[in-house]
This record gives structure tokens, C-alpha cells and sequence, in this order.
């Protein structure tokens, strides 16, 4: 294996990641904003839902360029799971709160 080839096999790999990371859990992190999104909402939840599935968009969108743009992979695989565990832990509270017991 030569030197160049060496030095580029990392940089594939963090790209690999990165996809991997823009792809799976940029959606499930996506969702779980929507979702808190639409129960957050104040009014009927039928609202609530369609302004958290029109704002999903935007959000997928922002996490793309935002897993492409850091620096660190460290960081954007902590930061999405991190993200992910705020968001899915409010939408959670959430809807039990709202669910008459």
C-alpha cells in the first residue's frame, strides 16, 4: 500500500460516516422533532401536525448541512445522539402528559 493511498482511506471512511450519519439518524432525529414539534403546539392536533411534518423538511435540510459542515466526527455523532435522546425524551414527556390516564 503506498503512502497516498494510506493517507486517503481515512477521508473515505469520515465521508462514509458522515453519509451514514445524514442518512439513519438525521431522519429518526427529523421525526422526533416533528413530533415534538406537533405536540408542543398549542391548538387542535391536527394543526399541530401538519406545521411539525411542513417544518420536518426544513429540519432534515438544516441537520444535512450541519453533519457536512462540522469540523469533528466526534462531534456530529454526539451531537446527533445527543439531539435525538432531547428531542425523543420531550416528545415522550409530552404525550404523556397529554394522554388522560
Amino acid at each position: 500500500m503506498s503512502v497516498a493511498t494510506a493517507r486517503k482511506a481515512p477521508g473515505r471512511w469520515h465521508v462514509t460516516s458522515r453519509v451514514v450519519a445524514a442518512i439513519l439518524p438525521a431522519f429518526i432525529l427529523t421525526n422526533t422533532a416533528a413530533v415534538l414539534l406537533a405536540l408542543a403546539l398549542p391548538g387542535e392536533r391536527l394543526t399541530g401536525a401538519a406545521i411539525g411534518t411542513f417544518a420536518s423538511f426544513l429540519i432534515y435540510v438544516a441537520i444535512i448541512m450541519w453533519v457536512f459542515s462540522v469540523e469533528r466526527l466526534r462531534t456530529v455523532w454526539l451531537g446527533l445522539t445527543a439531539a435525538i435522546i432531547v428531542t425523543g425524551g420531550g416528545a415522550w414527556l409530552l404525550y404523556l402528559l397529554e394522554t388522560p390516564a
